[in-house]
């Protein structure tokens, strides 16, 4: 909720399945990381996880549940490899029903297996590039020589603010990706400074875990 307060129109959310087939949200597999009880996401049903209480509060937000209570948003879906291929029968048969939903995502897959074959049924999907290809770009453009990083034009490309002491986002990095049809998300700043870093540099994007307030 913080995210649509701030105004933001596109909420990230990282998925996984249950064992029982239903896709809920969370960045980590085991339950210890974000709660006390014990195993993984993908060793329960929908009805254990609902029943666990989170560290933070609250409970575990299923993908259906999501889907509903910010219909007006944006999503960007990152694929958990851990159960992937089951996630994406689960998507895949959802998009079918709603075809108008691929206008809403862009997805982010660490399988490129998986992605090849989500991209075949699904080809106007928006899809980010991997870690690598965004790695190999964004130093191209950092170094003066966009034309070593292979920049698809249509894609989103994940560029971190700052790294090694050097601000590696500016306007010119930025432009180099546009003048190739592409597009800039400005990856995890870590604080304030970094998130306007990334908005002097014109971004088309910002994937923050703590977005600022207005």
């Amino acid at each position: 909720m913080a995210a649509c307060d701030a105004g933001f129109s596109w909420l990230e959310t990282d998925l996984h399945c249950t064992c029982d087939n239903h896709v809920v949200l969370s960045h980590d597999e085991e339950l210890d990381k974000v709660s006390r009880a014990t195993g993984k996401i993908y060793e329960l049903t929908r009805t254990d996880l609902e029943k666990v209480r989170l560290k933070r509060g609250g409970k575990f937000l299923f993908l259906d549940g999501f889907m509903a209570e910010f219909s007006q948003q944006h999503w960007v879906f990152d694929i958990k490899p851990g159960t992937a291929e089951r996630t994406m029968v689960i998507v895949a048969r959802l998009l079918r029903r709603n075809p108008e939903l691929i206008l809403k995502i862009n997805f982010l897959f660490w399988d490129e297996i998986i992605q090849k074959e989500f991209l075949s049924e699904f080809p106007e999907a928006v899809c980010f590039p991997g870690e690598v290809e965004c790695y190999r770009a964004g130093i191209s453009t950092f170094l003066g020589i966009p034309s070593l990083g292979n920049i698809r034009k249509g894609k989103i490309y994940s560029v971190i603010p700052a790294g090694y002491g050097l601000t590696l986002l500016s306007q010119r990095v930025v432009r180099s990706f546009h003048e190739r049809g592409a597009w800039v998300l400005g990856y995890l700043p870590a604080d304030r400074r970094q998130v306007q870093l990334c908005l002097d540099a014109g971004v088309d994007y910002i994937l923050s875990d703590d977005p600022p307030v207005r």
